[in-house]
C-alpha cells in the first residue's frame, strides 16, 4: 500500500527537477541576453538578443567631379560604390572578413577581445583621367588614365562607444580593366559629355591585381548641446594604409545640427578618393530619434609613400611616375550636409578639395569633386 505514495513522491521530485532545470535555462538565457545587450553601445545595429543584425543597412556612394559648382572633368573623375552592412557581410559566401580578421589580430589588440564589432562589405569602382580627355595621345606630365574595380570588407571595433573606435578594411581589386572605361564612355554618352580618348594608355592596361589594408583610430574630442535642440561633435582620426595607396593620415572633423546617430556612425571622413566601408546604425538612434539634419566638415593631412594610380605597380605602363615626381604631403578638406529624408533614409552631399599630387606641369593642380550618398538603416 506504500508503493503508490513512493512512486508519486519520485514523480513529484522529477517534475520539480525538470521545472528547476527549465527555470535555470530561462534565467541563463536572460542573463546571456543582458550581457550581450550590455556589450552593444547605444545606437548600435543589434537584434532583440543584443547581437549584430544580420542586415543592418546599405549605402550607395556616387563620386563625380560634376557634383560641384566647379565644372571639371579631370583627375579623380568619378567613382561608385555600394556598401552592405550587418553580420551577413561577415558570414556571406562573398566576403574578405576572414583575411581581414587575421590581419587585424596582428596589429589591433581589440580584434582578440570581446569588443563589440560590426561588419560591412563594399563593391565599387574608381576612374581617373588626365586634364584633356579628347586627345588619344600620351600627355607627358599629366595624370595617366587609371581605374580600379574592387571588393572590400570593413570592421568597426566600437567598445562602449565612448572611448576610441577602430575601423579596418581589406580590399582586393583589379587595376586597368576595360570595364570601367566602357562604363565611363556610356555614362558620358548618356549625359551628352565628351567621350574620353586614351584609355588604352591607362595604368596596368588589361588588368593587374592589387590590394589595400587600412587601420583607423577615431576619438571623440568634444560633444554637447547647442542652440535650438541642436548638438555638436568634434573628433580626430589617425590612420595608416598599405597597398595600392600607402600612406599615413591625421584628420580633424566635426558635425553640427539635429543629430541622433552615434558619433562613430557619422558621415565617412575616412576617404582616399571614395569612402571606405562605413558602419550603419541599423535604425538605432539617440536623442529621442529626432529626424536628423546637420552640416559636417573637416581637414586631413596625408603623408603618402606610394600611389598606384600614378606610379603603377609591376607591369610596364605607357606613362607613370616615380616617387620623386609626386608630392609626399597632401592636404584635403570637405564640407557637406546630411538630411534624414525618411524613416531610416539619409541623403548626404559633400564637396571635397585636395591639393596637387603631381609636381610637374600640367598635372600639378588641385582636385575638386563632389559626393552624393544615400543610406538606409534597416
Amino acid at each position: 500500500m506504500q508503493m503508490p505514495q513512493r512512486e508519486n513522491g519520485t514523480r513529484e521530485r522529477r517534475q520539480r527537477h525538470t521545472i528547476n532545470r527549465r527555470a535555470f535555462a530561462v534565467l541563463l538565457a536572460l542573463a546571456s541576453f543582458s550581457a550581450a545587450a550590455a556589450d552593444a553601445p547605444p545606437g548600435a545595429p543589434v537584434d532583440a538578443w543584443g547581437n549584430e543584425k544580420e542586415d543592418a543597412g546599405w549605402t550607395l556612394y556616387i563620386d563625380n567631379d560634376s557634383l560641384t559648382p566647379v565644372q571639371r572633368d579631370e583627375d579623380y573623375t568619378g567613382g561608385v560604390a555600394v556598401t552592405l552592412a550587418g553580420a551577413r557581410a561577415r558570414d556571406g559566401w562573398i566576403t574578405l572578413d576572414g583575411p581581414l580578421g587575421f590581419i587585424d589580430r596582428l596589429f589591433l589588440t581589440q580584434a582578440g577581445d570581446d569588443t563589440f564589432r560590426i561588419h560591412d562589405l563594399q563593391i565599387g569602382a574608381l576612374a581617373f583621367t588626365p586634364g584633356t580627355i579628347k586627345d588619344p595621345q600620351i600627355r607627358r606630365g599629366d595624370r595617366p588614365y587609371a581605374s580600379l574595380l574592387y571588393l572590400a570588407n570593413g570592421r568597426s571595433y566600437i567598445g562602449d562607444g565612448k572611448g576610441p573606435v577602430y575601423h579596418t578594411s581589406f580590399t582586393i581589386g583589379v587595376l586597368g580593366l576595360n570595364a570601367v572605361a566602357e562604363f565611363q564612355d556610356g555614362f558620358h554618352s548618356m549625359i551628352g559629355a565628351r567621350t574620353p580618348h586614351g584609355w588604352n594608355h591607362q595604368i596596368s592596361d588589361g588588368g593587374e591585381p592589387t590590394f589595400r589594408y587600412t587601420l583607423t583610430r577615431q576619438d571623440r574630442q568634444l560633444a554637447g548641446a547647442s542652440v535650438a535642440d541642436t548638438h555638436y561633435e568634434v573628433k580626430t582620426a589617425v590612420a595608416g594604409s598599405v597597398g595600392y595607396l600607402t600612406e599615413g593620415t591625421v584628420a580633424l572633423s566635426w558635425r553640427w545640427g539635429r543629430i541622433s546617430t552615434p558619433w562613430w556612425a557619422g558621415p565617412p571622413d575616412r576617404v582616399e578618393y571614395i569612402a571606405e566601408p562605413a558602419p550603419a546604425t541599423g535604425g538605432g538612434q539617440l536623442n529621442g530619434g529626432a529626424r536628423e539634419l546637420y552640416i559636417w566638415g573637416g581637414i586631413k593631412a596625408h603623408a603618402r609613400l606610394y600611389n598606384a594610380f600614378l606610379q603603377g605597380q609591376f607591369r610596364d605602363n605607357d606613362i607613370d611616375y616615380g616617387y620623386h615626381d609626386t608630392r609626399p604631403l597632401i592636404g584635403e578638406a570637405w564640407l557637406g550636409v546630411t538630411a534624414e529624408v525618411g524613416a531610416g533614409y539619409h541623403l548626404s552631399w559633400v564637396m571635397r578639395y585636395q591639393t596637387s599630387e603631381l609636381k610637374a606641369e600640367p598635372g600639378d593642380r588641385s582636385m575638386v569633386w563632389g559626393s552624393a550618398v544615400l543610406s538606409r538603416d534597416l
